[in-house]
């Protein structure tokens, strides 16, 4: 899979992105990602009746989960 440092560079990488479009959807929404996330997966959020509220609801979900994973990655490979 490569060397430590060109795969922990690629997840830094790839993190900012992520960041950057989550920031996108709080903008758009007003909302901050962690509380999104938290209404979303326990179900407090009513289901968008908009279909391009929806499909950004799930995008944005889908991002932050993406985060979450790409965060314990790099948590996993920075431990010394």
């Amino acid at each position: 899979m490569g060397s430590t440092v060109s795969v922990v560079e690629k997840l830094i990488l790839r993190r900012r992105w992520l960041l950057e479009e989550i920031k996108k959807f709080e903008k758009k929404y007003g909302i901050d990602s962690r509380d999104f996330y938290d209404k979303w997966r326990k179900g407090l959020l009513p289901e968008p009746l908009d279909p391009e509220v929806h499909g950004d609801f799930m995008i944005w979900y889908g991002l932050i989960e993406e985060l979450n994973s790409i965060e314990d990655e790099l948590k996993k490979r920075l431990r010394t």
